[in-house]
């Protein structure tokens, strides 16, 4: 074990090369800390812009150093960010002003954050400036945010919309060749916010023409040559920023790529506690509902109905639970066809047979969240703690995070950084049960996803995700 920081934790980056496992520190998702040996790239700092970054002078190349790229605010944690906003790309000229590491790589960790402040804007991070990973929003075909451009799947399910920061990471292994011909295809695993969104994915060729980087005009894209090439970003006169982006030299001797690592999240519990995945991932092992309600999908937990929920019905753990901290991601359906009610985490309560044939019932607290927000009591009191804040902090349609800490008989709610609550019930009220997540009762449709769950058990009294100030 390395002690880089008091955020980082132990974990195995698997089967990197042959014959060795690398034991590194590092966690994945947006605030991820550079792992060690990792090279800083990006901070928010035009000293670190200037130093480690020049224009790609490639065909379409019409901008002129120094940078004009601009140094702006961070817009959600406050701090500085980068803005891909070049007068020499106004209007989506492609190629005018891109910029490129100074230095080259070819295989490599790779950690990007970015932040595409408005509809339909559109960047590109280029590996050793070849091949892109999309940034697009609105786009969820193979051209669009997350996808291997052109290749693959767009992973946008995992995308938090815009206006908040994003974060792909990434192992990729750059082509082979022998005899100057290519063996072995460049390979790419990456995570976007903490979803695996490839695994072990062979890149083809080089989409776009010239004007995409390297090797782009060489046999329409298919001449990929043995060179390496720096880590490139993509200004197409679009506001999107970026922030926390470091880099780690890897040799990789055999094809392989696939990592597993800790959410960055997770480095913030405290040691004293003790962490649980309730969610697998691939199925709902560990967990009880009613099977035409609740699916796994892409990594989430699916929630959703088409027909009328004659009651509320709930997913619930396997393992009771009495004081506990929970944080998960939840994003609820939006459409004209989908209902706004709200869904919650039903804790400290019991599960009952609900109106006749519901088995999955719920009598207790509900931790509302997604258009009401507070504690209902239900078959009980009703409402126990008002909506507060709740309302103001929400990113309607967009993916929210949710913390909830019990100790004792005090209820600690948080969601988007913000406190919601601070609640102290009466003891008799509260006792030890599975935790449930809510699909609620209704005569239209529903549908809410839920990700990167996490639970640990003896949790201390303070919110994690709440910014101090």
């Amino acid at each position: 074990m390395i002690p880089i920081s008091k955020l980082s934790c132990v974990i195995s980056l698997l089967a990197l090369s042959a014959g060795m496992n690398r034991a590194v520190l590092a966690d994945i998702g947006v605030g991820a800390k550079p792992i060690s040996g990792a090279e800083m790239l990006l901070d928010g700092s035009r000293e670190t812009l200037d130093q480690k970054w020049i224009y790609w002078q490639g065909p379409g190349f019409k901008s002129s150093m120094p940078i004009k790229w601009k140094i702006v605010d961070d817009p959600v944690d406050g701090g500085t960010a980068i803005m891909t906003d070049d007068p020499a790309a106004a209007g989506g000229k492609f190629g005018a002003a891109d910029i490129v590491t100074k230095k080259q790589y070819r295989d490599f960790r790779l950690h990007v954050e970015f932040n595409v402040m408005n509809r339909r804007g559109n960047s590109g991070v280029y590996l050793q400036n070849r091949h892109e990973i999309q940034i697009m929003d609105g786009d969820t075909t193979s051209h669009g945010m997350g996808a291997v451009i052109n290749e693959g799947e767009s992973p946008y399910y995992a995308y938090n919309g815009l206006g908040s920061w994003n974060a792909y990471d990434i192992v990729f292994r750059a082509a082979r060749f022998q005899d100057g011909k290519r063996v072995e295809k460049a390979r790419v695993t990456m995570y976007f916010n903490g979803q695996k969104a490839n695994t072990n994915f062979d890149i083809n060729q080089v989409w776009g023409g010239a004007n995409s980087g390297i090797d782009g005009a060489n046999d329409g894209g298919r001449g990929i040559t043995d060179a390496p090439g720096g880590l490139k970003l993509q200004c197409e006169g679009h506001d999107v920023r970026y922030r926390n982006t470091w880099i780690k030299e890897l040799e990789l001797e055999s094809p392989e790529t696939n990592f597993s690592e800790p959410l960055s999240i997770e480095s913030l519990i405290p040691k004293s506690e003790t962490i649980l995945r309730p969610f697998n991932g691939n199925d709902l092992t560990g967990w009880d509902g009613d099977s035409s309600r609740w699916s796994a999908v892409k990594g989430m937990i699916r929630g959703a109905n088409d027909d009328r929920v004659a009651s509320s019905t709930y997913l619930f753990t396997q393992k009771k639970y009495r004081d506990f901290r929970m944080l998960l991601e939840v994003k609820q359906t939006l459409s004209p066809k989908h209902s706004t009610m709200h869904s919650a985490v039903a804790a400290l309560g019991e599960q009952f047979t609900d109106a006749g044939e519901n088995k999955f019932g719920f009598r207790g607290p509900l931790l509302m969240f997604c258009h009401d927000w507070g504690i209902w009591d239900a078959h009980r009191r009703n409402r126990v703690v008002p909506v507060g804040p709740g309302s103001e902090v929400e990113k309607k349609g967009e993916w929210n995070q949710i913390e909830i800490v019990v100790v004792g008989d005090r209820i600690h709610m948080a969601a988007n950084g913000r406190e919601l609550f601070d609640f102290t019930d009466k003891s008799e009220m509260l006792q030890a049960c599975s935790l449930g997540l809510q699909l609620h009762s209704n005569d239209q449709p529903q549908e809410y996803h839920f990700r990167n769950l996490l639970l640990s058990e003896n949790p201390v009294t303070d919110l994690l995700t709440v910014r101090k100030k």
